[in-house]
């Protein structure tokens, strides 16, 4: 009998997730305000609203030790998993961690790991309060982050009129890993942004910041960790809309250094801002009026259903899935 990891589910990740939360939603909870769906689940606990979160950094699947020191991922593995608290506009509470080890892999390098956890912990003012270490075929950290917030942003919401807003650096991390994958010898006029192409993907940062700052602001919002083609997919089909990236705009935001080493690593400017997963940024939607002073604008939401990339010639084409862990 072939063993599941295997056989990738027919339908991808997300059919998978749906049918697993299709399973486990036979068991419900007075206390759950907000279940499987969003960037994060919230509780009810009193009068506050307690948001939790899940996320994996796995060798092979999310980082490649070949290019990441073990401080950059146990780092990556607290920034990422806080992501989601910013996406709700939610403040860190604290964090528990799942560490799991390949036999012989040396104290010291997991000791370098919480050495990175603890500088992203001290960034965030999010402690890692306890977990657990087990032995396994692969390195790998599960981290588990808690938060709250009095009124939570969800993905849901956004209306027909309403901006899309970018907030935070698309297409930077897909360079870096690009850059690492090709190792491409580059123009001296590339180094600057290469660096920050490299450290974007070795170390990304939660927007917890910008996250607050969108609370009365916006209407729906999530963090770009699969890629914007499929986050603003997500976006439109829990708020019910249609939602319209305008390709000139996002080319805006896309640097002249960031462009050219784009077409120098084979994907245009465009392509990495479209593409790129794992850069942590926020996409929200709000209206005109509401807009935050470091938010910019990549599109709109209109009536209908979907996501599409809108050409300088008004064409439009629609938008792709993003990174799915079950498809390809």
């Amino acid at each position: 009998m072939p063993k599941a990891t295997q056989r990738r589910p027919a339908g991808g990740e997300f059919s998978l997730i749906a049918g697993l939360a299709k399973e486990l939603a036979q068991v419900s909870s007075r206390a759950v305000q907000l279940g499987i769906g969003d960037d994060a689940a919230v509780l009810r606990v009193g009068k506050e609203r307690l948001v939790v979160t899940v996320d994996d950094q796995v060798e092979g699947v999310h980082f490649d030790l070949r290019w990441l020191s073990a401080a950059d991922v146990g780092y990556r593995s607290l920034q990422a998993a806080a992501s989601d608290l910013a996406a709700m506009g939610a403040e860190p509470l604290a964090a528990v961690a799942s560490l799991r080890a390949p036999r012989g892999f040396p104290e010291a390098r997991l000791r370098e790991l919480a050495r990175g956890q603890a500088i992203a912990a001290r960034e965030l003012g999010c402690p890692v309060v306890g977990g657990n270490v087990a032995r396994d075929l692969h390195l790998s950290v599960t981290t588990t982050v808690l938060g709250r917030v009095q009124r939570p942003l969800l993905r849901r919401g956004a209306r027909p009129g309403d901006e899309l807003w970018v907030l935070g650096e698309l297409g930077l991390a897909r360079a870096g890993l690009l850059l690492h994958q090709q190792g491409p010898k580059l123009p001296r006029r590339l180094a600057a942004v290469a660096r920050r192409a490299r450290a974007a993907w070795a170390r990304p940062r939660a927007l917890l910041r910008e996250g607050l700052a969108l609370r009365g602001r916006a209407r729906a919002a999530l963090d770009v960790s699969d890629g914007l083609a499929g986050d603003v997919r997500h976006l439109a089909a829990a708020s019910g809309v249609k939602v319209v990236i305008e390709a000139t705009r996002l080319a805006a935001l896309v640097t002249e250094d960031l462009a050219e080493l784009g077409d120098l690593l084979g994907e245009p400017g465009v392509a990495l801002a479209l593409n790129g997963g794992e850069d942590y940024a926020l996409l929200a939607a709000g209206p005109r009026a509401r807009r935050p002073a470091d938010a910019q604008v990549v599109g709109r939401v209109e009536r209908g259903r979907g996501a599409e990339l809108e050409l300088e010639t008004k064409r439009r084409l629609a938008l792709g899935s993003g990174f799915d862990h079950f498809r390809g």
